[in-house]
């Protein structure tokens, strides 16, 4: 397979979505099981999705039988997939843990790009630690949280801050944009950088930063099986078909499409 290439709060559930952590997923599906929709017995189809997708998803599946969600970090997700947690779907936040799964041998179907997401310097409601610019990361006076290196808000970090040339020893690393996104709601933190989409559903205050505006990260699709059943390939053309269930709901929580403008609600 080619390498794949990207240009450039309030978080409820509800009763009808069955949401679940990843090690709860693991502990039920248990290591070397498949996904249910693979073995033909009827079960659920078992899609494993980044957590900056945590409302999106809520969206698509609410009240749907038959589809059981696992939200964590995406490459938790792929470390799981690797170990042999069974799923029947992935959607990750970036395209280096979808090649990694497909590296392992945990993916087989091929990836499709469905959105793209910005980095944004977020800040409380208020702005209390008065930041104004994104070289106020290296303030020794804020309390600063990333996202940790190996997830995908994380590496983009590094990058964004790498190619500003800012260095900053983080207050906190989080293995989930969510998680992070939560501290800075709560006002644990003073800054942070945070996807846009999980920014706005925090309710978090943004800074303008330029030097931000070049990094996107990708999210991708893909079946873990090279020929997914009818139920699997379903759920795939939720988020993959021009003007479906998840093509409206990235829309709605303001995801971009593959040419950097919000994702189509209605096919072209």
């Amino acid at each position: 397979m080619t390498a794949l290439n990207v240009a450039g709060g309030r978080y409820r559930r509800r009763a009808r979505l069955r949401v679940a952590a990843v090690s709860a997923a693991v502990a039920v599906l248990g290591p070397g099981c498949s996904g249910a929709a693979d073995d033909g017995d009827g079960g659920d189809v078992v899609v494993m999705a980044a957590s900056s997708l945590t409302d999106v998803i809520e969206i698509v599946f609410e009240g749907r039988e038959g589809v059981t969600p696992v939200i964590a970090g995406s490459s938790t997700l792929v470390a799981q997939l690797a170990a042999g947690a069974g799923a029947d779907v992935l959607i990750t936040a970036n395209s280096a843990t979808m090649e990694q799964a497909v590296s392992d041998g945990s993916v087989h179907g091929e990836p499709v790009l469905i959105a793209l997401n910005a980095l944004v310097l977020a800040t409380p409601a208020g702005n209390p630690g008065g930041v104004t610019a994104l070289a106020d990361l290296g303030r020794e006076d804020l309390l600063i949280g990333l996202c940790a290196p190996e997830v995908p808000c994380g590496e983009l970090a590094r990058q964004a801050l790498d190619a500003a040339g800012i260095e900053l020893s983080a207050d906190t690393l989080e293995l989930n944009v969510r998680a992070l996104a939560s501290k800075l709601s709560l006002g644990e933190l003073d800054a942070g950088l945070v996807y846009a989409t999980d920014a706005r559903m925090a309710g978090l205050a943004t800074v303008d930063a330029p030097e931000l505006s070049d990094h996107l990260t990708g999210y991708y699709i893909a079946s873990v099986s090279a020929e997914p059943p009818p139920q699997v390939q379903a759920v795939i053309d939720d988020f993959a078909m021009g003007g479906s269930v998840g093509a409206k709901a990235l829309y709605a929580y303001g995801f971009l499409g593959s040419d950097s403008r919000p994702v189509s609600a209605v096919p072209p």
